[in-house]
């Protein structure tokens, strides 16, 4: 029997209308009085996740910035986060501001760099830069010239509403890692772990739970390293899933 459910947030938990069905936050928290504990894992910042969570606490830890920044839910508090050092923010930031929109993600929010005294109030609080294209033609010649700077860093790539994105972090960051860390905090094991997923960096985490579960709108390199294929996050994948097996 699974001791943790892990799932990523956007296309998986929640459907196209960014909404969470009530039935499946009944589910979960019926799950978490058993005795079980359920892990958000997400590219967005802290602040998204924590709305969800507001009226009905359903969720136990929240592994934001896509494993930058980790944080207790029950207890209110952060557990572990790894910032972006301030000669790769400037090389990064510096090079491409005013080519492209560039975000930052703080302790709480995303935030738009407008201007560069934004590097100087968050310098040592940058958990996660994203810099936004409108087409893949640029998305890739950036990412050609970033590989070349050998900056010791991790990257992603997603893309929402017609807009692709790089997303950057701490290269001792991830998704999986930061899970790894709450599982040695709870005294478990990865092999008490079920996961789901959607996004390139849930492929870590997919192929090293003791089931990893890719929602059917996830890419096929993604649903090749599943253990399972769930329904789709329209269909309530993660929920259904669950019914069937706990």
């Amino acid at each position: 029997m699974y001791k943790v459910i892990v799932s990523n947030f956007s296309n998986t938990l929640i459907n196209s209308d960014e909404e969470i069905p009530i039935s499946t936050i009944i589910l979960l928290d019926e799950l978490r009085r058993k005795g079980l504990k359920f892990i958000v894992t997400t590219n967005k910042d802290l602040t998204n996740i924590l709305y969800y969570n507001r009226d009905f606490p359903f969720i136990d830890y929240i592994v934001s910035s896509n494993g930058a920044y980790v944080y207790d839910a029950v207890k209110n508090k952060c557990i572990y986060k790894k910032n972006i050092g301030i000669r790769i923010i400037n090389k990064i930031i510096k090079e491409y501001y005013k080519k492209t929109d560039i975000f930052i993600t703080n302790d709480n929010n995303i935030l738009k760099v407008d201007d560069l005294d934004i590097l100087e109030d968050n310098k040592n609080n940058i958990y996660k830069i994203d810099l936004c294209f409108r087409n893949k033609k640029d998305l890739d010649k950036t990412l050609k010239e970033i590989n070349l700077l050998n900056l010791n860093i991790n990257i992603n790539i997603t893309s929402k509403d017609n807009k692709y994105y790089i997303e950057i972090t701490n290269k001792l960051v991830s998704k999986y890692m930061a899970v790894e860390f709450i599982i040695n905090k709870l005294k478990l094991k990865m092999a008490d772990v079920i996961s789901f997923g959607y996004d390139l960096s849930d492929i870590e985490l997919l192929k090293k739970s003791k089931c990893g579960v890719a929602v059917e709108n996830a890419s096929k390199k993604v649903k090749s390293v599943a253990d399972k294929i769930t329904l789709d996050n329209n269909s309530k994948g993660v929920e259904i899933y669950l019914k069937n097996v706990m």
